[in-house]
């Protein structure tokens, strides 16, 4: 059964001190993100809903795009939180982006890899410069995308609470495009599920829109 794809625009209100808190501290606005679903969706409620969300940084103020199997309760937020909200059902652009279309895209991502040391376990180390754009060519194809076009904007950093444990740094690049849709059933699940780590942060959200030249 095809899930149904949900997509919450929010312009959030720069002057609130919840929103200034959020933008600046990963954790903080994973926690509000996952406030706006049900809290009894077992010890994976994050991927139970496929939630995964980006912020974009607009001349307007910031839009927090969110986008789910479930959808948002807009209860959750505070008072002031939000300018205005916007909801969309990704389903019928996913039913268009069939075998041969070309899209524009963008996705924030943390392209890594694992180096192993003799006697050690392996450590992730960030990829930059030819390696991330390697590392995304990698990534879209098995997304079913032919990357066509595709370009690399490095982003601040994310850093992650998380409990009592060390803090998590992913160093953030921005990848922007266009591409040809070849395999439309593995573009919609890597739209749902999200791409790379991270996604609890803020990465590996997939949006795509038609390419018109």
């Amino acid at each position: 059964m095809t899930r149904t794809v949900q997509l919450a625009q929010l312009r959030l209100e720069e002057r609130s001190r919840d929103v200034h808190r959020d933008l600046t501290d990963a954790t903080s606005l994973h926690n509000r993100v996952q406030a706006l679903f049900p809290d009894n969706l077992g010890p994976q409620p994050r991927a139970a809903t496929n939630t995964l969300f980006r912020v974009e940084r607009e001349a307007a103020g910031p839009v927090l795009l969110i986008q789910s199997t479930l959808p948002i309760n807009r209860n959750g937020l505070p008072a002031g939180y939000a300018r205005d909200i916007a909801y969309r059902d990704l389903n019928p652009l996913l039913d268009w982006a069939a075998e041969g279309r070309v899209i524009r895209y963008r996705v924030d991502t943390h392209p890594s890899m694992s180096q192993s040391l003799p006697g050690q376990r392996g450590k992730r180390v960030p990829l930059r410069g030819e390696e991330a754009l390697q590392w995304w060519a990698r990534q879209a194809g098995k997304a079913g995308l032919d990357n066509q076009l595709a370009l690399d904007i490095p982003q601040p950093d994310v850093r992650a609470r998380r409990g009592s444990a060390k803090p998590v740094r992913y160093s953030v690049i921005r990848f922007e495009g266009v591409a040809r849709v070849t395999d439309p059933t593995a573009l919609r699940e890597t739209i749902t599920t999200g791409i790379g780590r991270g996604r609890a942060y803020g990465l590996g959200l997939l949006s795509i829109a038609p390419y018109r030249p």
